[in-house]
Parts: C-alpha cells; structure tokens; sequence
C-alpha cells in the first residue's frame, strides 16, 4: 500500500508521526510546537505499547523525529538524507549527556533501502553513543502502521490520495511510447477542424457530463480542450490503423479495466481531475521510458472520458 505521503507537508507528517506513536509507545506522547526542538518533535517517557513489538517492548525516555520529502522518489540512499542524520546526531549526542534519550526514533517517507539504512543505523549508534535507534521508511509506515490503522488513515484523509489496487500501467506505456514513435507520421486529417466540432458538439451533453462526474469548468477548458483536444485526431488516426490492432486491443482493455476502478474508488476523490491526476502521476512517477511523452499520458485519459469510456455518460 503507497498512501502517498509525499502529498502530505512537513507539519502534517509531524503529525502523523506523532499520532502513530501514540499507538505503539503510549498516550503519553508530548508534541513540541514549532522552534528549535534540539533534535526533537516528539517524546515519551515510560514503557512502550508495542515498539518494537508487543513481546519485548523497549522503555525509558524517547526521543521521536520526523523528517518528511516531498520527492516521492527519494530514499535513505541519497546524500541529502545523510547530510541530515549528520546533522542529527550532534544534537542526540548531547540530549544523551543530559540524560535525556534512551531511545531514538527517526520516521521518514523515504524508501528504506536495506544495505544504506543500515550502514546509518550504525552509524547513529556508533557516533552518538546510543543503542536503541531505529530508522523507520515509508515501507514500514505504510504497511505496519496505517493499514493496522485505518482510523489514522481516515484522520489525515490519505485514502483520497489512494486506490488499493492497480491497473495495467504498463500497457498504457506501451500505448503510449508506440503513439509517441507513429505521431510524425500520422497524416494530419483535413478535416481536423470538423473534428473539433464534433469533440465541441453537443455543449449541452458535455456540460452535463462534467457536471455528473464533477468535472471543473477550468480545468475542462484549460487542460483538456486547449491541449489535449489538438491530438484528439491523431489518436483515434492511431487506433484506427490495422498496423496497431494490438495496441487498440489493449487500449479497450485498459479503458474498460479503468472504468471500473474508477466507479469503485471515485468517492475517494472530491472532484473528477484529482482522479485523472492520480492516475496520470500513477503511471507517470519513476518512469524513465516515457521521457519527453508524459503529456501523452493526460490526453489519453481526456480521450477516454471525452469518448465516455471512462467517467458516468
């Protein structure tokens, strides 16, 4: 389960880490506002409930540190996320001389990457002089703590930002880097301007529709009639062509895998571009192949809805 929390803020995550420790060190988790914390944005002081398991749980005074990203891609691996354990244990070595720290908790929405998480791991111990240190990824976070905890998940709102099922992204790639090779030599169609009227038609029945599906007026307009709607031609030019029989296959395939999703999952989401954004980011986050044809991603979907293969008719 990926509950997006790069999506969240560094205030937010702080949170919801703190919100989690509540769950598995106690109640008695103490929330430091805003300021220099001297390394801290939480504590606790006791026995914990359940870290690191409900068997052998460890006690004393705790120290609970959140560092958030916005770069849904980063990992513990990265230089940027060393510099800032650097950084941090200074500032534990000197909570450990007043005797104010027996355990470390570092939570982070970063990947954990097992060899360089564990090379910091020692590091945090062997520099600051401290055993009970944990690094926590979004791995972890993700699949320990909001899946046991569906209540925090419905408190910070993070299943909008989550369908808990996937779709065949790779087959939309497919679609999409083949399109991307034939575009230059689509034959633009003449009549492309009759085409247009007939994707403007009936303003009637594409204003309801967007109203059904609560669709904004703004981002109808802006995204999809003044981009997408100038390729419109050359994908259905595309899926026409004998030559791609098996990319239309798998283009009906994925539209109708989509609608389906889509008519599950679509209370997750207040309006229909967050769901056409998800979608997009979905397929789009990490991927190296489509560099340079990731606007294809969006007009495919808008071609989708505009065709009502996707969204209520």
């Amino acid at each position: 389960m990926d509950y997006r929390l790069e999506l969240l803020d560094d205030k937010r995550f702080e949170n919801l880490t703190n919100t989690i420790c509540q769950r598995i060190l106690g109640i008695g988790v103490i929330e430091f506002s805003e300021g220099k914390d001297g390394g801290r944005d939480g504590k606790f002081t006791g026995t914990a409930t359940a870290f690191p398991s409900d068997v052998e749980s460890w006690k004393g005074k705790f120290i609970i540190q959140a560092k958030f990203t916005s770069n849904s891609q980063a990992s513990c691996s990265d230089k940027e996320f060393e510099n800032l354990i650097n950084l941090e244990i200074p500032k534990i070595k000197k909570l450990k001389e007043r005797n104010e720290i027996d355990n470390y908790l570092i939570f982070t929405n970063r990947k954990y990457t097992g060899v360089k998480g564990e090379r910091l791991l020692a590091k945090i111990k062997k520099d600051s002089g401290l055993e009970n240190v944990e690094i926590l990824g979004k791995e972890t976070i993700n699949n320990r703590y909001l899946n046991q905890n569906k209540d925090i998940v419905k408190l910070f709102e993070l299943d909008k930002h989550h369908i808990p099922f996937d779709f065949s992204e790779e087959e939309i790639k497919d679609i999409i880097l083949e399109f991307k090779k034939q575009l230059s030599t689509i034959a633009e169609d003449i009549k492309a301007k009759v085409d247009q009227v007939k994707y403007d038609f009936d303003k009637i029945e594409i204003e309801e529709k967007n109203k059904k599906n609560s669709l904004g007026k703004d981002y109808f307009e802006n995204e999809i009639l003044s981009k997408s709607l100038l390729d419109f031609t050359n994908i259905q030019s595309f899926l026409e062509d004998d030559k791609n029989s098996e990319f239309r296959d798998y283009y009906f395939d994925i539209a109708s895998e989509l609608s389906g999703l889509i008519t599950l999952r679509r209370d997750n989401f207040d309006v229909f571009e967050e769901v056409l954004i998800f979608i997009y980011q979905k397929i789009a986050d990490g991927s190296k192949d489509l560099k340079g044809g990731k606007r294809h991603i969006s007009t495919l979907l808008h071609y989708m809805y505009m065709n009502c293969e996707i969204g209520l008719k």
